[in-house]
């Protein structure tokens, strides 16, 4: 095998498996910038009620959450990542509550004043993205908030697109936690369908111990966007109201020129 390019290739849209969760669980201490932060924190409570972090991964933003004192609930698919998110609990000597369930078939007990998600555009299948904005619907009270983080690519607005064109992009190593060595991250290949909306990355993950190789793992990363006004409709046809956009983490709309636009949308009250 090269070990350049693993013959296995893991499905992300399957879950942040692997050494993909242990490289999120690297970056769960590292806290989230302030103003994200305060934004989901301002939005919780505005809210009311529990609210359900929605493909939480490790914890990245539920135990900063949790920490603020909201009682924030976790759900995602990858057993992984909930491994290492209860990992962190003991560290942090918390107690969250997490549920491991597919997205798209989601069924907890609860319903939530707010649920927020900044990973759906990882559901490719546009049948299962509608089935999430359905359990989302479903899982809010009257008047509850769904909050959704979406981005075009940038290999869409500001380049070619590329059909399977490699050109490998080495990131920063990354020390693993609780254990020795590093983790890097190398974006291998990009392909985009812009009929489909959807976008391909290839990315390979090692492990390196005192600087010597120790093994790898391929991931196939799937992203589908959305542009603007088909995401309203999205929203309309699941059954919410009051949708709106965030800009930049604040309470002002989202404009072309936001770097981060999460869209709000209530299902509700008469529901």
């Amino acid at each position: 095998m090269n070990r350049y390019m693993p013959e296995e290739i893991h499905d992300l849209s399957k879950g942040w498996n692997g050494i993909a969760a242990e490289l999120l669980h690297a970056h769960t201490p590292g806290g989230l910038p302030a103003e994200e932060l305060a934004f989901y924190e301002r939005r919780i409570r505005a809210n009311g009620g529990k609210a359900l972090d929605q493909m939480c991964g490790t914890g990245g933003r539920l135990f900063p959450l949790l920490a603020r004192g909201l009682e924030v609930h976790g759900a995602d698919i990858s057993a992984d990542a909930l491994r290492f998110a209860r990992k962190e609990a003991e560290t942090q000597k918390v107690q969250p509550t997490l549920y491991h369930q597919r997205v798209e078939e989601c069924d907890i007990p609860y319903r939530y004043g707010t649920i927020f998600c900044d990973s759906f555009q990882v559901i490719a299948d546009r049948h299962q993205a509608i089935a999430t904005l359905e359990r989302f619907w479903h899982h809010l009270v009257p008047g509850g908030q769904l909050l959704l983080q979406l981005f075009v690519p940038l290999v869409v607005t500001r380049g070619p697109a590329s059909n399977d064109a490699d050109h490998p992009t080495r990131g920063v190593p990354k020390p693993r936690r609780d254990t020795e060595g590093e983790i890097v991250m190398t974006l291998w290949s990009e392909s985009v369908d812009l009929f489909e909306q959807v976008l391909l990355s290839k990315r390979r993950y090692d492990v390196y111990i005192d600087g010597k190789y120790v093994r790898s793992e391929t991931h196939a990363h799937w992203l589908r966007w959305y542009f603007h006004y088909e995401f309203i409709m999205m929203l309309e046809n699941s059954g919410f109201d009051s949708i709106t956009t965030y800009g930049d983490y604040t309470d002002n709309p989202a404009t072309q020129d936001s770097k981060t636009v999460i869209y709000g949308a209530r299902r509700p009250h008469a529901s």
